[in-house]
Formats: C-alpha cells, sequence, structure tokens
C-alpha cells in the first residue's frame, strides 16, 4: 500500500514541477515573443500538460508491482505473471506466481533484466490440468498446476515445486523482493 501511495505522491510532485515548468516557458515566449497569438500560447500550454500527463502516467503505471497476465484453474488455483520495475539499467523482474486455494504464494523466476511486458494471453487446457502464457506470439511459459510443474520454453526448464515461497498475506500486487 505504501508503494502505491508513494507512487501517487511522486506522479502528483511530477505534475505540478512539470505545470510550474509549461507555465514558465509559456511566459517566457510571450515577453520575448510579443506578435505571439492567444491561440499558439494556448496550443503550447496544452502540448506541455499533455506531456506532463503521459509522461507522469507511465511513471505512475510502472512504478508499482502489476499482474501481466492471470489465470484461475478450474480447481481454484490462481496462476499469475507479475512484473515489477527495478529503477535500474535492468529494468524489470519478471516472475510467474501461483497458490493453490486457501494457500500462500509461490514463485518461479522468469528474468530480472526483463524488458516491459504489457500484457500475456492465457490459454487452459483443463483437461490435461495445464495453462501457458504468452508473449506475443510465442509461448512463454507453461504450467501444470495439479504437480506444480513450471516450464520457462526460452531456455527449455522445467522445475516441479515453487522456487520460493511467498509469505502469507502476499499479493500480486505486492513486490516479489
Amino acid at each position: 500500500m505504501s508503494i502505491r501511495i508513494t507512487s501517487v505522491v511522486i506522479a502528483v510532485a511530477l505534475l505540478l514541477v512539470a505545470s510550474a515548468f509549461g507555465v514558465f516557458v509559456i511566459s517566457m515566449v510571450g515577453r520575448h515573443v510579443r506578435t505571439m497569438r492567444v491561440r499558439a500560447r494556448i496550443i503550447l500550454g496544452t502540448v506541455v500538460g499533455t506531456l506532463v500527463v503521459g509522461v507522469s502516467s507511465c511513471v505512475h503505471h510502472i512504478s508499482s508491482p502489476r499482474v501481466v497476465g492471470r489465470a484461475v484453474a478450474p480447481d481454484g488455483t490462481e496462476m499469475c505473471i507479475v512484473q515489477e520495475c527495478n529503477w535500474s539499467p535492468e529494468p524489470f523482474t519478471t516472475s510467474f506466481v501461483y497458490r493453490r486455494p486457501g494457500g500462500t504464494w509461490g514463485r518461479f523466476y522468469f528474468d530480472h533484466q526483463d524488458i516491459y511486458w504489457a500484457s500475456s494471453r492465457v490459454s487452459l487446457d483443463t483437461n490435461a490440468g495445464v495453462s501457458v502464457f504468452y508473449r506475443g506470439a510465442s509461448r512463454t511459459i507453461t504450467f501444470a498446476w495439479a504437480t506444480e510443474t513450471y516450464t520457462m520454453h526460452r531456455w527449455s526448464r522445467t522445475i516441479t515445486g515453487a522456487q520460493w515461497q511467498l509469505p502469507a498475506g502476499w499479493t500480486p500486487h505486492m513486490s516479489v523482493h
């Protein structure tokens, strides 16, 4: 919760600073170029305001952990791909998390140097008890929920049982670290 509040405060602060800068630029333009029309000032202010809101929205979007893809199996097992910004040259940490009904979340490694992943399509084969998560058109992760078997396709790595257990009360909108 505190991460979300902090990110909102940062986004509002950026918006205020950028708005003040936009007003300053508009006033300076008005002083140096007296013949500039009011319409041009309005357009410039609108462009600056739009850029500020756009940048603030992007920062807010990546500032807290988020769910990229989610599925729920018929037995109630929840499965998610979660991604969070590292705020470093290694842009994002991406993980696969799951939990059985009433249990705690288990986590599998996907990537700690990942690029932004907007969303993931999920296909459930309820007869086989398998979910397949896609990145674009490529199969990325296959998870057999009955055996808790995780397959990361890019490395052809298969692991049974979570690599890490997340603490009780953890949710997919919290940091995995």
